[in-house]
């Protein structure tokens, strides 16, 4: 039945077989016999096909026999091909044939139509021989490709993408690199004793390690041991290069990933690692994800793939990725490439241009570093512009460093991150979440100029206020304990207006302005300012609020909220944001750290795309409003006032600014130290905003660490 098949197949699909045959029907026999068994393949009827082969083609026992197949390698060999390429087609064409009552040859094309590899025509010639009265096709793996031969393969090898770059001023921040691997060739070692004992003290491996590892060489070639770019010495490397039979690779054997920055960047750039999931469900559930809208030709991740874990590898995981390349080739019996089939290059993953300035990062660091100490201090700093958002440098701390994750954590340091007070895993830049304190008052401020609730010459009736506590029973009942107002030492002459205010911080001027403005326009205000969700960036920022979900609005929480306690919470990130609006037209800012996406083409270096122009939100505090808030916050900073900002003194430019304080804790015994400035009256070129935000004990000995971190990132000398 099945030969019927094949024969009623062969009418209908052979194109153009128009034969030559000569002599009578039992020389026609030898050039049907062969039509027969191409069309056979064609119709994928193996078994047919390998009926038709001769006997000196077969082979009908277990034992391997050297130019002779059995049926299911035969039949193995045409499916994994098929499957290799992806034919789904293949046409028989321009058959010629002749022969006598022996034997009889045959040449015809054969088109394989595959949707992957395209359309691939080659010229092939066969044989036919006489077996006992019948015609027999003789077989090689010539009739798949002219140039197979007995013993050769195809083979289908991967060409992996390499992972994207990221880089800042042309510095390298992340890149992948070729690991260090030291080999042994067993077959030029003269004394393996010897062997043993010299690598065995320069490897610190055991003997039996090593010598396990020779056993299982693969084309006299052993991996003996594998280190990234900084961990061999060159002494050793000179040492283990005089022993007979080592030999020393730089990058053909494994790629690794690397940040040469160590911790600098650490909570930004983010590190690889191992896909998450701690079940195989979960697992499994995170390979779909990551797989999702990739083919098997571009590479599908698997478990033992290395993926973005936290920062911009996380965030960027696609574009950093790129698609794997494949290479299908004929593989001779000893491992060459007899001929390439098909190839498609490989696409590597997009490089990452950074906004940031290393040597603004590196001063940074430095400047931070200096100044905080001990496990009972923390931090986070942001510097950027606040015209184009762009981040110039930030940085959380402590800070650890990355390649400890990518090269594998081993326990006792990942226990010391864990254990350490300070959290230095905590990315506090985008996921620290804390009350803004008295660096919302420039915002109380704008919102009731806006609303044109009081103006700048408002001035507060100061009898009110009874030994620096104020109970606004002007607004009704007051059940909660009275309002104070901040310590002044040195108090400015002249009324509580919003001058003095935002000079001195005063708690009780903008507690009443909140209640004057009212919980509607105050959330609304605040809202448009993004008070309550998360701003944009490259990688991800936690959402602010103005309040828990489920609180009830009253008005001590509203009193409260005009000087930034209650139940306010924002990022350090947003928050400079928000005061970008200030020297930016009313407009805030959206922030990016990434410039763009670049790749190669050609000689060229492409960026294929950038950041997006323009601002989070527009229009939100009044140009008016700026212009009567601008020169207080200016106050605030100037040394001849005695504002909260006064031991700022930046050298070279005016710098307008809040500070804050909010406590933490029930004992008080700590505080979040704020200080927000930017420069006023410069280019938009040299435009700078910075923010710097203390965790420390709430005593005097720390209150002028955030100036001393601000006043060398603000200078202009």
């Amino acid at each position: 039945m099945k030969r019927a098949l094949c024969m009623l197949l062969a009418a209908i699909t052979l194109i153009g077989l128009a034969g030559c045959e000569q002599g009578g029907s039992e020389q026609q026999g030898g050039g049907k016999v062969i039509e027969e068994f191409i069309n056979c393949i064609a119709a994928e009827d193996y078994a047919s096909a390998y009926a038709l082969l001769s006997a000196s083609s077969r082979n009908d026992t277990e034992e391997d026999k050297a130019k002779r197949v059995t049926q299911k390698q035969f039949t193995d060999r045409y499916v994994n091909i098929r499957k290799a390429l992806g034919i789904n087609k293949i046409e028989y064409a321009d058959f010629t044939s002749s022969g006598g009552e022996i034997l009889y040859s045959a040449a015809y094309t054969a088109t394989y139509y595959s949707d992957h590899v395209g359309e691939m025509t080659n010229t092939f010639s066969a044989i036919a021989l006489r077996e006992g009265g019948e015609w027999k096709v003789e077989w090689s793996p010539a009739m798949i490709f002219p140039e197979m031969e007995w013993g050769d393969t195809v083979r289908v090898a991967r060409l992996s993408a390499k992972r994207g770059e990221i880089l800042a001023d042309g510095e390298v921040v992340a890149k992948t690199a070729g690991a260090i691997s030291v080999y042994a060739m067993p077959s030029k070692i003269d004394d393996r004793e010897l062997f043993l004992q010299q690598t065995s003290r320069l490897l610190n491996m055991t003997e039996a390690n090593i010598d396990k590892k020779l056993e299982k060489a693969y084309d006299d070639v052993a991996i003996l041991k594998q280190y990234y770019s900084d961990q061999l010495a060159d002494s050793i490397k000179e040492q283990l290069l005089q022993i007979d039979g080592i030999g020393i690779d730089e990058g053909n054997y494994l790629k690794v990933r690397e940040y040469p920055q160590g911790k600098l960047l650490a909570h930004l750039v983010g590190y690889v690692g191992s896909v998450p999931g701690d079940t195989k469900e979960q697992l499994k559930e995170e390979l779909d994800r990551l797989n999702e809208g990739r083919s098997e030709r571009e590479g599908l991740y698997n478990s033992d793939s290395r993926v973005g874990r936290l920062g911009l590898e996380l965030q960027y995981e696609k574009e950093l990725r790129g698609k794997d390349g494949e290479l299908i080739y004929i593989c001779t019996a000893d491992g060459r490439n007899r001929k390439t089939i098909y190839k498609l290059d490989a696409e590597d993953g997009y490089d990452i241009e950074l906004s940031i300035d290393m040597g603004l990062q590196r001063r940074v660091e430095e400047v931070i570093d200096l100044t905080l100490y001990g496990d009972t201090t923390a931090g986070a700093v942001v510097v950027m512009n606040p015209k184009t958002g762009a981040i110039n440098a930030m940085y959380s701390w402590p800070s650890y460093d990355i390649n400890l994750f990518t090269r594998g954590i081993s326990s006792s340091d990942y226990s010391a991150l864990l254990n350490n007070k300070a959290k230095p895993m905590i990315n506090r830049v985008t996921q620290g979440l804390y009350p803004p304190g008295s660096t919302m008052k420039a915002f109380t401020a704008a919102c009731a100029i806006d609303n044109e609730v009081l103006d700048e010459n408002y001035a507060f009736d100061e009898s009110r206020i009874k030994k620096d506590y104020w109970t606004p029973t002007e607004y009704g009942q007051w059940i909660w304990t009275a309002i104070k107002r901040t310590h002044i030492n040195y108090p400015i002459s002249g009324p509580l207006n919003m001058r003095k205010a935002l000079i001195h911080s005063d708690n009780i001027y903008f507690a009443n302005a909140a209640l004057l403005t009212g919980w509607d326009r105050f959330e609304e205000y605040m809202a448009l300012l993004g008070f309550t969700e998360s701003i944009p960036f490259d990688i991800n920022v936690a959402r602010a609020q103005l309040k828990n979900e489920d609180s009830e609005i009253d008005a001590k929480m509203l009193a409260d909220s005009g000087y930034g306690q209650a139940e306010i919470l924002v990022t350090p990130l947003q928050l400079a944001c928000m005061f970008s609006a200030l020297a930016n037209g009313g407009n805030v800012a959206l922030p990016y750290v990434v410039e763009g996406l670049y790749k190669e083409d050609g000689i060229r270096y492409k960026r294929v795309k950038a950041h997006p122009d323009g601002c989070w939100k527009q229009g939100v505090i009044s140009e008016h409003a700026i212009e009567v808030i601008t020169p207080f916050l200016e106050d605030v900073t100037d040394p001849k006032i005695n504002g909260t900002g006064r031991n700022l003194r930046a050298k070279g430019c005016t710098v307008a600014a809040k500070t804050g304080t909010a406590e933490i804790g029930s004992s008080k015994s700590r505080e979040i130290a704020w200080f927000v400035g930017y420069r006023t009256g410069v280019s938009d070129e040299d435009a700078r905003l910075v923010l710097v935000m203390l965790e420390v004990p709430a005593d005097a000995a720390y209150s002028n660490l955030k100036f001393d971190i601000a006043r060398p990132l603000l200078s202009m000398e």
